[in-house]
């Protein structure tokens, strides 16, 4: 008994006729009265009572017909199965682009070992490029600064925290506030400052120095990290930053009446791949941060 004999058997059964079933089963009507044939040979029974109109199924054709169903729907399940098993899982995410690149690459090389079957696709976006990509859809999940209030405006509604931190003054190992406890925004009126213009909190920190009545003196602007560490190393100024950003080659102090804290963590929707959104979260969440 061939599968392709159960596929001829059916379309006839189901449709009382061989031309008919012959068109359903993809083939030529005499291949197909030979299957079926070669299948009542096989069983050593008649499956089929043949007129002139149509043809029905005998008893020991009802019989089959039952077993050929499941038989072929297993099959086909069967193959289903197998093919979506040799299909790479894919989970696309977001990065902000005010993480150090190495904790996003230690998180990515940790995870795609231990999920060597998983295609993870990773964009580096600002926070207004991370909410246009999840309205588009091309993003499953951000790593991203969480509102400090619910947006019920925003694409993801679901979010998992992983850390807080507060934002500090960089400067270089031997710049001359360097010793000091803490730095204040007066401290800096004469200072060159390097400017990153992709911080999210960039307008909040125009608020603040406006309040204080203070104008930096604004010698370098980038929208690159590296750019703005290395040149805080270098001595061409000094930068506002993130707390858990890192260089031998940088001291970082506390800013007194600094913003408040941002938070870092995942935000999500629901969607078909689920179950990879929920195990790179779990992930997340047991590994070592600032």
């Amino acid at each position: 008994m061939e599968l392709q004999q159960l596929r001829c058997f059916l379309a006839a059964a189901e449709l009382e006729n061989f031309t008919r079933g012959a068109k359903r089963a993809f083939v030529s009507q005499p291949a197909l009265s030979a299957s079926i044939s070669k299948l009542e040979a096989e069983m050593g029974v008649k499956l089929f009572t043949r007129n002139k109109r149509n043809v029905v199924l005998t008893p020991a054709g009802r019989m089959l017909l039952k077993r050929a169903k499941k038989i072929v729907e297993e099959c086909a399940r069967a193959k289903d199965e197998l093919k979506h098993h040799e299909m790479p899982r894919v989970l696309r995410l977001g990065v902000i682009n005010t993480l150090s690149i190495s904790h996003v690459a230690r998180l990515i090389e940790q995870y795609r070992r231990q999920n060597p079957h998983l295609r993870l696709n990773v964009f580096d976006a600002s926070e207004a490029e991370m909410e246009q990509l999840a309205q588009a859809g091309r993003i499953d999940m951000a790593l991203t600064v969480l509102p400090q209030q619910p947006d019920q405006r925003k694409p993801f509604s679901y979010s998992q925290a992983l850390f807080s931190e507060s934002y500090v003054v960089a400067m270089a190992t031997d710049h001359h506030l360097s010793q000091s406890p803490s730095v204040s925004l007066d401290d800096l009126k004469d200072e060159p400052f390097i400017a990153r213009s992709h911080c999210e909190y960039r307008r909040v920190f125009q608020e603040l120095l406006k309040a204080s009545d203070v104008r930096l003196n604004v010698a370098y602007v980038t929208n690159q990290d590296d750019r703005a560490l290395r040149l805080v190393e270098e001595g061409v100024g000094v930068a506002f930053i993130p707390e858990h950003y890192t260089s031998s080659g940088i001291v970082k102090r506390p800013l007194i009446k600094a913003p408040g804290q941002r938070t870092i963590g995942f935000e999500w929707g629901l969607g078909e791949n689920q179950a990879e959104v929920d195990q790179l979260v779990a992930f997340a969440s047991t590994a070592r941060w600032p």
